[in-house]
């Protein structure tokens, strides 16, 4: 008897993941269905089915259940991956990543994924389309921004953001299994190494000459980067209090990272109390660098920023062209951007003979194998000039 008796409260056997609960309620006198259903951005809401007898109630569930996984499957196979893809990277894809990173991914979908998948629909999206039409086209096409083939890092971002998004919809059920876990990538090429611009030695010469001129207050921000190899964020979120004179390092725990609200936040750029990658360091200083921050020690306001001197944060933009004008009066050419200093100071390093364990750890990367591969040639070219002076005799 479904009632009579003592009354069963539930089902007593194991459950096929997806029918939730069943039991009887005491006060309704009803059977009570409940499963956890989700709508299509992903979120999950409780769904309850009522019924006078067991199977009533579970009759009500699965109906509900049939109709309304064919009803999903139907809309969303049918949606177009641009607005699915968008509406993915708003809701889930967001979710656990840097504000600076989403903004990235973000891009990467206006300008790759949309404009080359954008207008199939999911059910349209199988692994021969995903290949052809996004991997292969990139690797063939040259970028419509340099006009240079596009790297391999360039290819792999959408492509990583792709299969993301279609892991998610295989895991919410709108398609059956992920058509990109058989694409195939195109090799790493060597010309694809991270390509560096480091000034030569008569160039960093002249970049210092520059900076004493006078002509605006940030040319000892860009000196200072010169010697101690800082990320520009990393150096205009310095406060007096990250400066060790007496020990002669730098505490390099924060960085500026662009405000998720531009306009609210005046530079357009705020305080973030921890480093790119996440990890604190020691940065440690030459008598140059070193007489530039005893100087500024001596005429910041408390709680000012070392950099402007001024308690709101620099705008990172403006000191990027202020870098190019000190660079324009060096008569220094084909300048890419201020990294070009911290690249500058990493290659003096290794063409002194420091060993590469500490050249990633002043430069605050993440890994030592990420330094190798950055500064290949100069490593590489090291090794060959080192045999070359070997003398047998």
């Amino acid at each position: 008897d479904e009632k009579g008796g003592c009354m069963a409260k539930s089902e007593n056997k194991r459950r096929t993941k997806g029918e939730g609960s069943l039991e009887f309620n005491e006060k309704k006198k009803k059977w009570v269905a409940r499963i956890t259903a989700h709508r299509a951005d992903g979120s999950s809401f409780r769904k309850t089915f009522e019924g006078k007898t067991q199977k009533e109630a579970k009759s009500k569930r699965d109906e509900w259940l049939r109709h309304h996984k064919e009803e999903s499957e139907r809309i969303r196979s049918n949606e177009a991956f641009g607005k699915y893809v968008n509406e993915w990277m708003e809701n889930v894809g967001r979710n656990g990543i840097k504000a600076q990173t989403y903004k990235r991914n973000v891009r990467t979908i206006r300008t790759y994924v949309v404009p080359y998948l954008g207008e199939y629909s999911l059910s349209e999206l199988d692994t021969k389309t995903i290949q052809l039409e996004l991997v292969n086209r990139m690797a063939n096409e040259p970028n419509a921004k340099t006009k240079m083939p596009n790297s391999f890092s360039t290819i792999k971002k959408p492509y990583d953001i792709v299969h993301a998004c279609l892991s998610y919809a295989v895991k919410v059920g709108d398609i059956a299994s992920n058509p990109c876990d058989n694409v195939v990538l195109p090799k790493e090429r060597k010309s694809d190494a991270r390509q560096i611009r480091p000034l030569t030695d008569e160039e960093a010469k002249r970049f210092i000459k520059a900076c004493s001129m006078g002509v605006s207050s940030y040319e000892w921000v860009c000196e200072l980067i010169l010697y101690t190899g800082l990320r520009m964020g990393e150096a205009c979120a310095l406060c007096p209090s990250d400066i060790n004179l007496k020990e002669s390092y730098i505490n390099v725990h924060a960085t500026l990272i662009e405000a998720p609200d531009r306009k609210a936040a005046g530079t357009g750029f705020v305080y973030q109390n921890k480093t790119k990658t996440n990890k604190d360091r020691m940065v440690y200083l030459g008598s140059r660098a070193k007489k530039l921050l005893e100087e500024r020690l001596e005429t910041c306001p408390a709680g000012c920023y070392l950099a402007n001197q001024k308690p709101f944060p620099t705008n990172l933009i403006y000191l990027g062209r202020e870098y190019k004008k000190v660079c324009k009066r060096a008569k220094i050419d084909n300048v890419v951007g201020l990294h070009d200093l911290r690249h500058t100071f990493a290659t003096k390093l290794i063409r002194a003979g420091v060993d590469i364990k500490t050249v990633s750890e002043q430069l605050g990367h993440s890994t030592i194998s990420f330094t190798l591969k950055t500064y290949v040639h100069t490593v590489e070219s090291e090794k060959v000039e080192k045999m070359q002076a070997l003398n047998w005799a």
